[in-house]
């Protein structure tokens, strides 16, 4: 409901036109903490293992390009790659091995943003969601297994800080999330299951 109250919001007041001087380029980077599950390995339906992920602290690189559409909100489309090693365990055998998730997202984010604070008005905190696709990668060894196209949705919380009218700099959490899908490897091998993370980024903004 926030998310499409924001994307809403955004939509109504983009009636009202924007200049040039309101449209803004971003990039991003930081670190990524993939949240650890528990999946069934199939081979032609039948299980074959069971597999416990468990994620070590992974990257996150992106960027986006947006528009200020009122003082205080924004949208933007934004593409994001995180990038995880994980150790799998097999709960059944006890066997385990190494590999990693890659994940490349593509959302529409809405962004409000308050008033600015201090003496200058250069901080702003901000709040946001945003909503779109996301294709996951999971490499176990030679093996890979790969996901059909995914809903992702996330939140956002974050500080801007302004260098001067053009530029700025800000730092920002997210939680990100994709429904559940089936993930397809060698053969007619797959498992099901979603990816999740909380990222901690920092960033930079360009306004033209």
């Amino acid at each position: 409901m926030a998310i499409a109250a924001l994307a809403g919001s955004a939509v109504m007041a983009s009636g009202q036109g924007f200049s040039l001087a309101e449209v803004y380029v971003k990039g991003f980077g930081g670190a990524t903490w993939p949240s650890d599950y528990d999946a069934t390995l199939t081979e032609d339906g039948e299980q074959i293992a069971l597999p416990s992920f468990g994620h070590d602290t992974g990257y996150v690189l992106g960027a986006a390009i947006g528009a200020a559409v009122t003082p205080n909100l924004s949208v933007e489309l934004e593409y994001a790659h995180r990038s995880a090693d994980f150790i799998v365990t097999d709960r059944d055998e006890g066997d385990r091995s190494t590999g990693d998730t890659a994940t490349n997202a593509v959302l529409v984010n809405a962004l409000y943003l308050f008033d600015g604070m201090g003496a200058t008005g250069a901080v702003r905190p901000y709040l946001g969601a945003g909503i779109g696709a996301a294709k996951v990668g999971v490499s176990v060894g030679p093996q890979d297994f790969d996901s059909d196209t995914l809903l992702a949705y996330q939140l956002i919380g974050g500080v801007d800080y302004a260098l001067n009218p053009k530029l700025s700099l800000y730092a920002e959490a997210r939680w990100f999330k994709t429904e559940s899908g089936s993930f397809d490897g060698p053969e007619t091998e797959s498992f099901e299951d979603k990816f999740e993370s909380v990222d901690l980024l920092v960033g930079m903004r360009y306004a033209f």
